[in-house]
């Protein structure tokens, strides 16, 4: 089964045997989830999701979106839009107005 443990774990920048560490597993516990030789349980991939702060549906390639569970995409939203303000939500920004008048600026579109 194909998955996107692997890539999720990289675009982290972290390892193999800190990701085991942390969940308390082995190393090639993850090795053999990230490679599909061994399927996670519902409880692991739960807890793989919360670790790497992604769905469980991104995990397992039901969708394409790298982000929280609570930042569902809504239908009304181009994919291009959604991906542009989603990256503009993760940037740590002092200014919040310009980030705001700069929505208000697409909204006019």
């Amino acid at each position: 089964m194909e998955n996107n443990l692997k890539q999720v774990r990289n675009s982290k920048h972290l390892l193999q045997t800190k990701v085991a560490m942390d969940l308390n597993i082995t190393q090639e516990t993850i090795s053999s989830y990230e490679t599909g030789r061994v399927f996670p349980s519902s409880d692991m991939l739960i807890k793989l999701a919360d670790y790497y702060n992604t769905s469980i549906d991104y995990l397992l390639c039901r969708t394409k979106y790298d982000i929280p569970i609570n930042d569902v995409k809504p239908n009304n939203i181009k994919d291009e839009d959604f991906v542009l303000l989603n990256k503009i939500n993760k940037l740590s920004i002092v200014n919040k107005s310009k980030v705001e008048g700069y929505i208000d600026g697409l909204n006019d579109k």
